[in-house]
């Protein structure tokens, strides 16, 4: 009995795995059909990347342009398929599916638009490719990737956990509670940005690719974090960098609870998150610690064991109240 839901379970991962490795496996298959197919068509320096107006402005050899789009394919293929089973919550895993099913379609066409552009040109810097027909393939990645999202569906809402109790502490008494929390998708979002970044300094521009390389350095930031309650009042910090930083002092606080939160639903993405009505760090979906402030302001992080933190943020706030009342 126990190993039926651990099959399912498995059944479940594969299928959402192949939903987004499949794209990638046919985008990689038809850009290698068609490029060996017009190789004999090809000239020996290949036209890779094209400026505003359409004209080829970057170039490598036709062997290079070969093994760096398969490559490319290949790697983004395995990374968004890792991304995909490793997410542990439904909205990351319709996002991460999303995206990769959109890039893997419009990746893809791309690539072969390109070798069909290089295909009879005299010479690689005659190779035109107008704006006009690469808004084909974004228009497709958009349309697959949104397709993408609707077959994986929602998926039913957790039920909500009991209010937080309040943990009675004794005069003097010291408590404190820590968790680490560490985003296993954001890492990996993580590595795909700085291989996107790496890719673009290296086959297109540095001006390309430094923007993708910060972007990645910002990923890592929001990619793990410390949450501390103690007698200071609620900390959240970064694992990597002294920066960003959430501080909710004790005297600021007027209630704590566990929650569940759905991350894409609830607030758009992961990340530091501001909403009219809350704020904070999401790096997942699922149980969360939110603290109400007498100012009326809510923040919420995702942790496990919240409703110990609730509880013991709770204790202290009540404690504070009697020993001044």
């Amino acid at each position: 009995m126990a190993a039926a839901p651990t099959a399912r379970g498995a059944v479940t991962a594969v299928r959402r795995g192949a939903l987004t490795a499949v794209p990638f496996a046919v985008a990689t298959a038809a850009y290698v059909g068609v490029f060996v197919a017009h190789q004999d068509r090809l000239p020996g320096r290949f036209a890779t990347h094209f400026s505003g107006d359409g004209t080829a402005d970057g170039f490598m050899s036709r062997t290079a342009a070969l093994w760096s789009a398969t490559g490319l394919l290949l790697g983004l293929g395995l990374l968004f398929t890792a991304l995909t089973v490793a997410a542990r919550d439904k909205s990351g895993v319709r996002l991460t599916a999303a995206v990769g099913v959109g890039t893997a379609v419009t990746l893809g066409y791309l690539s072969v638009l390109t070798v069909l552009a290089n295909s009879d040109a005299p010479d690689a810097a005659a190779v035109e490719l107008p704006l006009h027909q690469v808004a084909v393939p974004l228009l497709l990645g958009v349309a697959t990737g949104a397709s993408a999202w609707w077959l994986i569906g929602a998926g039913p809402r957790p039920a909500p956990p009991p209010p937080a109790p309040s943990l009675r502490l004794a005069e003097g008494e010291a408590a404190a509670w820590s968790r680490t929390v560490v985003s296993r998708p954001m890492l990996l979002v993580t590595a795909a940005v700085a291989l996107g970044g790496l890719c673009a300094v290296a086959f297109a521009s540095w001006g390309t690719g430094l923007p993708l390389l910060a972007a990645g350095l910002l990923c890592v930031a929001f990619a793990g974090v410390r949450v501390t309650v103690d007698r200071r009042g609620l900390t959240v910090a970064s694992t990597v960098l002294p920066r960003p930083r959430l501080t909710v002092p004790l005297d600021a606080v007027a209630g704590a609870d566990s929650v569940q939160v759905d991350a894409m639903g609830d607030f758009g993405g992961w990340g530091y998150r501001i909403r009219s009505d809350r704020r904070g760090f999401v790096l997942r979906s699922g149980e969360a610690l939110a603290v109400r402030t007498k100012a009326g302001r809510a923040y919420v992080v995702t942790v496990d064991d919240a409703t110990t933190a609730a509880a013991l943020l709770n204790g202290l706030v009540d404690r504070q109240a009697g020993e001044r009342g």
